[in-house]
């Protein structure tokens, strides 16, 4: 059935196929949009949108746009932008935004059901009442990490698993992120990320702030002892295993460190060249287009680089988490002075 969605319809799921149609029958492509007089609007409404994906807090609310087609617009350029920086803590935060973004609209705003299927269907999540094939739960799923999505402690009949709508809504939420996130980032010409240089940068400051806000100065008494072992070892200069210089690498540029500070990490190994140290290393915090992440803790025992665990790494399952709750922890025993104490240093 042809269902009719209005502009702030398209708002509101802007990840439909007909919120691109819209901004094709305006004439705007990436080509043609730096030229029109609104251009430097819509590049700030997808910065903007961009800043909100990176600040993001659970239990945001979002209202009706004043204007529905800047809002169609930003979504799309948000993703160019993301695209250009060639971060995937970004791509991943603005995949999980727009889809509580658009989880929100659907259950606190609308109110017309034959948009809310319509939405199931173009997603490809087909449900037969309140029910779903489990090879499609599991494909949907699989990401989730909530005991209540298991399959072993779900109804099963005949092949279908049942769901409330609650439950349907949050598949959808998650299939909404993974589609998002498979699609980051976009196959951009270097010409395209050339045009919009300026938004960019801007875009880069932003998540530099938030690694910043997260992880505050890098305080090497903080690391993890295997991130600690593996630093050490390599300042000096012993050799490190691929797996392990990867571990580091990705740690450190996580919590911030400059690219150059982690290259002068590796410059006092005998066989250090500055040009392939350099290549690597860049190629492993996502300059190029595929992205890594820090190994999880059993990954990094599996590649037998889980040095001096101690009681510590029994509560946390990642070496980041480590250092979090480490940074966070440093932050609540700083003793502020009383004002008898302030008085007595005058």
């Amino acid at each position: 059935m042809k269902i009719r969605l209005e502009l702030q319809d398209l708002a509101h799921y802007p990840f439909l196929k007909e919120a691109q149609e819209v901004i094709a029958s305006r004439g705007l492509s990436l080509a043609t949009i730096t030229r029109t007089p609104e251009s430097r609007l819509y590049l700030q409404a997808a910065i903007e949108r961009i800043r909100e994906a990176a600040l993001y807090k659970k239990g945001q609310t979002w209202m009706d746009s004043e204007d529905p087609f800047l809002d169609i617009i930003s979504y799309g350029l948000a993703r160019v932008l993301v695209s250009c920086i060639h971060n995937r803590s970004a791509n991943g935060s603005l995949a999980r935004y727009e889809a509580e973004r658009a989880l929100y609209f659907l259950q606190a705003i609308e109110e017309n059901e034959n948009i809310r299927r319509h939405i199931f269907r173009e997603l490809d999540m087909p449900l037969s009442g309140k029910e779903m094939s489990f090879v499609r739960y599991i494909e949907i799923t699989q990401t989730l990490r909530e005991e209540s999505f298991r399959l072993v402690n779900r109804d099963l009949i005949h092949g279908m698993v049942t769901l409330s709508g609650e439950e349907e809504n949050l598949l959808l939420r998650e299939r909404i992120r993974i589609l998002l996130l498979e699609q980051l980032p976009l196959d951009l010409p270097e010409t395209i990320c050339e045009t919009f240089s300026e938004s960019i940068s801007e875009v880069q400051k932003i998540f530099a702030e938030r690694t910043v806000e997260e992880y505050g100065e890098v305080e090497e008494s903080r690391f993890p002892p295997c991130i600690q072992s593996l630093y050490d070892a390599a300042v000096s200069g012993k050799y490190l295993t691929h797996s392990g210089r990867f571990a580091l690498t990705t740690f450190l540029h996580t919590i911030g460190m400059e690219t150059t500070g982690i290259i002068g990490i590796f410059s006092q190994g005998s066989d250090f060249n500055i040009d392939v140290t350099s290549y690597q290393v860049n190629h492993i915090i996502s300059q190029g287009n595929d992205g890594y992440t820090t190994p999880s803790c059993a990954t990094m025992m599996t590649h037998g680089i889980c040095f001096g665990k101690n009681a510590k790494c029994k509560l946390i399952s990642h070496p980041l988490s480590y250092y979090r709750k480490e940074k966070k922890g440093s932050s609540k025993t700083v003793k502020k002075p009383s004002g008898d104490e302030i008085h007595k240093g005058m």
